[in-house]
This record gives C-alpha cells, structure tokens and sequence, in this order.
C-alpha cells in the first residue's frame, strides 16, 4: 500500500476508524482502518484508491444513487486492482473453483470472498461473450435470406427500379 501510495504521491495512514479517500486543496490521503487483517486493508485501500483516482465530490452531500454508482465503480475496480486479468491468464487454476479461489486468495493476497467474486465476475463475463456470439450467429442466419443472391425476380425487378429512381433522385439534386 505505502510503495504504491508513494507512487501514486497519496499520504496513507492507518486509524480505528472506516476506511475513507480524503482530497483537500489538491492533496490526497487514505486512511485505511487498522483493525481489519491484512488482506482486508489491502482490499479497503484497493477500494479508496479508486475513489482518489476516478472520483470527485464529497459523498457526504451527493445523491444517493450516485453514491451508489461510485461505490459499486470502485467495488469492481477492487477487484480488477486486486486481480488483473493478465497476471490470472499467467497461472495454472485448479479445475475445481473452491481450490481456484483458494490459490487467487494466496496468490494475490486478498480474502477468499473478494477472490470469489472476481472468480464469478470472469464467469459471467465469459458466459456472456458466448451468449453474445450466439445471439449474433442467430441473427446473422435470419438475415442471410434477405441477400440479394436469395431474391426473387419479382423482388430483384423492383429492387432494381428502386435503383434507377434513386439514381435519376441524385442525377436531379446533384
């Protein structure tokens, strides 16, 4: 936390007291709560991280729906902080998920319920890159009859009418 805070030209420090992002005159500081383990910490200060870099405003006087939004951003930038893609491509996962949540919480040195999530989270992204590929596989085949190469002479006759007006359309307003 400290090396990247240090890097990132944010004071951290540790109280008995919530974990809260804090910006005044331009300068930020995150206090991450001292009672919590440190796999916790790490998590909650993952989390105020994202508030210092991608938000603005004192939640205190916001909306609560844009409250909301802010926590839920920073809820999933924790877990993409905590976890990134690129370094989880690089490892070899057990087959079974409660043995890959466990090496991820080892690993990465995060709770197992913040591993679990992240674990779902790619799952859901998978299963709906595939749900997406169906779709569009689906919707492509249900097109495919309206090709030209599908019409029927009637159909290509007033398709090439169509044309010709069009053309006489553009000749007339160029």
């Amino acid at each position: 936390m400290t090396h990247l805070a240090a890097k990132l030209n944010i004071w951290v420090y540790t109280m008995d007291m919530s974990s809260m992002a804090v910006e005044k005159n331009g300068l930020f500081s995150i206090n991450v709560d001292r009672r919590l383990s440190a796999k916790e910490q790490w998590e909650d200060f993952l989390h105020e991280l994202c508030h210092v870099l991608r938000h603005s405003g004192n939640q205190m006087v916001m909306p609560d729906r844009y409250v909301d939004w802010q926590e839920q951003d920073a809820t999933n930038f924790q877990l993409y902080a905590a976890m990134p893609l690129a370094m989880l491509k690089k490892l070899a996962l057990p087959e079974q998920k409660n043995e890959m949540i466990a090496l991820l919480s080892e690993e990465f040195q995060v709770t197992y319920r913040l591993a679990e999530a992240r674990i779902v989270q790619i799952q859901r992204r998978v299963l709906q890159g595939i749900m997406d590929q169906e779709y569009q596989r689906l919707t492509e085949s249900q097109f495919t009859r309206y090709s030209p190469a599908n019409w029927s002479d009637s159909t290509r006759a007033i398709m090439n009418k169509l044309e010709q007006l069009k053309q006489k359309g553009a000749s007339i307003d160029g």
